[in-house]
């Protein structure tokens, strides 16, 4: 399953989407990545993955892209940098498409 040709086209996005992060992401790239997410979702729910597994499998595909979180996620007071910005913002995106509550990209 992680090997999939929808997850193969989520890790190669998230991992060009790593190398150019600036201080965000234009709205089509996110729009774009977050479809992508939504994607790999449905079909793990179409496998019959729980949510905490889906979550994880996704965070996993992040990781292998290059996306990985720092320490700074475990501060409450302090502003996410960018590739913690959009660890969270894949989570949120992975926990939304599960339960089919699309919000807008801004």
């Amino acid at each position: 399953m992680l090997n999939s040709p929808k997850v193969l086209a989520l890790r190669a996005s998230l991992a060009r989407a790593t190398t150019t992060l600036t201080k965000s992401l234009d709205a089509a790239t996110e729009k774009s990545l977050r479809d992508e997410v939504c994607d790999v979702v449905e079909e793990l729910k179409r496998l019959g993955w729980p949510p905490e597994r889906a979550i994880i499998a996704i965070k996993e595909i992040a990781e292998e892209a290059g996306l990985t979180q720092s320490q700074r996620v475990l501060l409450k007071n302090l502003e996410l940098d960018v590739r913690d910005a959009l660890v969270a913002k894949v989570v949120r995106w992975t926990i939304e498409c599960y339960y089919n509550a699309p919000t807008k990209v801004a």
